[in-house]
């Protein structure tokens, strides 16, 4: 399978690129979401580990935008996340994150 690994921690998106690669995937790296969006509509992936908090724009906010483009709106998202409040899962969840980690 190949990722998109969102985040705008480069320590996360080695720790995530580490563990797909280790499982036989291959990924590609986005520093935001709007770079993330670029990236998505670009290239064919399989599923986007996203995260929350970003600059630029946040993984909320690509999840808006993903929601309202056809080329790239049936990509699952996996939001991958130290938050845990019950109403930001929610939040994901009603954009379209198909899981909350």
């Amino acid at each position: 399978m190949r990722f998109l690994v969102i985040d705008d921690s480069a320590t996360m998106r080695k720790i995530v690129g580490l563990a797909l690669t280790g499982a036989g995937h291959t990924y590609s790296e986005a520093e935001n979401g709007q770079m993330g969006m670029e990236l998505a509509k670009g290239s064919t992936f399989d599923c986007i580990m996203l995260d929350v908090n970003m600059p630029v724009m946040n993984g909320l906010e690509f999840l808006g935008q993903r929601a309202a483009d056809a080329a790239i709106r049936k990509i699952p998202v996996v939001v991958l996340t130290t938050q845990s409040e019950e109403s930001l899962k929610a939040e994901a969840k009603r954009l379209g994150a198909e899981a909350f980690l």
